[in-house]
């Protein structure tokens, strides 16, 4: 699996982190109705295996709702190895150690290899607000892709997600930071045996951002379109 790919997932469960979903609380959380994350920052780790084969990493990220996201990924020695900026539906990819950035619109992602993964982003970014109608049970329904999903409700939060080819992300360890629930690890398997895990600590919920932070510098890189995101 290559770098790129794994900066990719790791997008993919930053923005649902900062989705406002929550897993069983224990003991159970007492939130605001319709209590969401507007901004987050955190340090995070990440991991992701398949099979025998397997990664891991630690960083940060930044989040301004509703499209505004950072995620830095550190080398083992506190440099920057890669990191991933969201604008609204532009999103740029640079790889450090390459001096590599790709660049463009998310509807001029491949119909494959990661672009095939970015459009399973756009499904595990779709999170329901605390306190949905549904209070505790199941729903089956289709999104706004097209997709049949079965979602699963507790205390009012979105505790798991799952579609009938067997992708499956789930939400845990949730805690209340300024009276909002936030996930603080969130982990998805996917139907070709594929996890990904990120566990968040530190958070500041609904602080101010900067929004230089969400700005993408590409000086002195080689820049390519999404489309070279291709997988061989």
């Amino acid at each position: 699996m290559t770098k790129q790919m794994f900066i990719v997932f790791s997008i993919i469960f930053v923005l649902l982190l900062s989705g406002g979903c929550a897993t069983t609380p224990k003991p159970q959380l007492v939130y605001q109705p319709g209590a969401v994350v507007d901004t987050l920052s955190a340090t995070a780790s990440l991991s992701i295996s398949k099979g025998d084969q397997g990664m891991g990493s630690n960083g940060y990220l930044l989040y301004q709702r509703p499209d505004r996201m950072r995620l830095v990924i550190l080398s083992p020695f506190g440099t920057t190895m890669m990191e991933a900026i969201v604008t609204g539906d532009l999103i740029t990819i640079i790889n450090n150690s390459k001096r590599l950035a790709y660049t463009g619109h998310l509807a001029d992602l491949p119909a494959t290899g990661q672009g095939e993964t970015w459009r399973q982003a756009r499904w595990v970014m779709e999170t329901d607000k605390p306190d949905n109608t549904v209070r505790n049970g199941v729903m089956e329904r289709v999104n706004s892709m097209g997709l049949k999903e079965q979602v699963t409700y507790e205390n009012g939060l979105v505790i798991s997600k799952s579609l009938t080819n067997g992708d499956m992300v789930r939400y845990r360890d949730y805690v209340l930071v300024n009276g909002v629930p936030l996930a603080t690890e969130i982990i998805m398997d996917s139907h070709d045996g594929g996890r990904f895990r990120i566990k968040v600590t530190e958070p500041e919920v609904n602080t101010e951002l900067a929004s230089e932070a969400f700005v993408a510098h590409l000086e002195g890189l080689t820049v390519y379109p999404l489309a070279a995101l291709q997988e061989k």
